[in-house]
Protein backbone atom coordinates (compact mmCIF):
# COMPACT_ATOMS: atom_id res chain seq x y z
CA UNK A 1 0.00 0.00 0.00
CA UNK A 2 0.97 3.39 -0.86
CA UNK A 3 1.94 5.97 2.11
CA UNK A 4 1.89 9.73 2.38
CA UNK A 5 3.45 11.90 5.27
CA UNK A 6 0.41 14.30 6.82
CA UNK A 7 0.91 16.53 9.35
CA UNK A 8 -2.20 16.77 12.17
CA UNK A 9 -2.74 19.50 14.27
CA UNK A 10 -4.58 18.45 17.64
CA UNK A 11 -5.50 19.95 20.60
CA UNK A 12 -3.01 22.68 19.88
CA UNK A 13 -0.12 20.49 18.62
CA UNK A 14 1.42 19.51 15.59
CA UNK A 15 1.45 16.04 14.56
CA UNK A 16 4.30 14.32 11.65
CA UNK A 17 2.51 10.90 10.71
CA UNK A 18 2.77 8.33 8.07
CA UNK A 19 -0.61 7.27 6.96
CA UNK A 20 -1.70 4.47 3.95
CA UNK A 21 -4.17 5.84 1.48
CA UNK A 22 -7.35 4.49 3.07
CA UNK A 23 -6.80 5.22 6.73
CA UNK A 24 -9.31 6.76 8.73
CA UNK A 25 -9.11 9.51 11.26
CA UNK A 26 -10.01 7.47 14.08
CA UNK A 27 -7.03 4.98 12.95
CA UNK A 28 -4.53 7.69 13.49
CA UNK A 29 -5.42 9.36 16.57
CA UNK A 30 -5.32 6.02 18.76
CA UNK A 31 -3.04 4.00 17.55
CA UNK A 32 -0.16 6.41 16.18
CA UNK A 33 -0.54 9.48 18.09
CA UNK A 34 -2.13 7.07 21.46
CA UNK A 35 -5.25 9.38 22.21
CA UNK A 36 -7.63 6.79 23.07
CA UNK A 37 -10.45 9.18 24.22
CA UNK A 38 -12.36 9.10 21.17
CA UNK A 39 -14.03 6.10 20.87
CA UNK A 40 -14.91 3.21 18.05
CA UNK A 41 -18.68 2.01 18.48
CA UNK A 42 -19.79 1.36 15.35
CA UNK A 43 -17.25 1.89 12.57
CA UNK A 44 -20.03 2.70 10.26
CA UNK A 45 -20.99 6.24 10.97
CA UNK A 46 -24.10 5.18 13.14
CA UNK A 47 -23.66 5.86 17.20
CA UNK A 48 -21.68 9.29 16.97
CA UNK A 49 -18.84 7.73 19.74
CA UNK A 50 -15.84 8.71 17.31
CA UNK A 51 -17.19 12.45 16.71
CA UNK A 52 -14.30 14.72 16.58
CA UNK A 53 -13.88 18.45 15.42
CA UNK A 54 -12.11 19.29 12.34
CA UNK A 55 -11.57 22.46 10.65
CA UNK A 56 -14.70 23.50 13.14
CA UNK A 57 -17.22 20.91 11.82
CA UNK A 58 -18.24 17.65 13.83
CA UNK A 59 -17.53 14.63 11.77
CA UNK A 60 -17.15 11.01 12.99
CA UNK A 61 -14.05 10.01 12.41
CA UNK A 62 -14.15 6.63 11.75
CA UNK A 63 -15.32 6.85 8.11
CA UNK A 64 -13.39 10.41 7.89
CA UNK A 65 -10.18 9.73 5.61
CA UNK A 66 -6.85 11.29 7.56
CA UNK A 67 -5.76 13.62 5.17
Amino acid sequence: MSQKRITLNVNGRAYEVEIGLKTMLLDVLRDQLHLTGTKNGCGHNACGACKVIVDGEAVNSCVYPAK
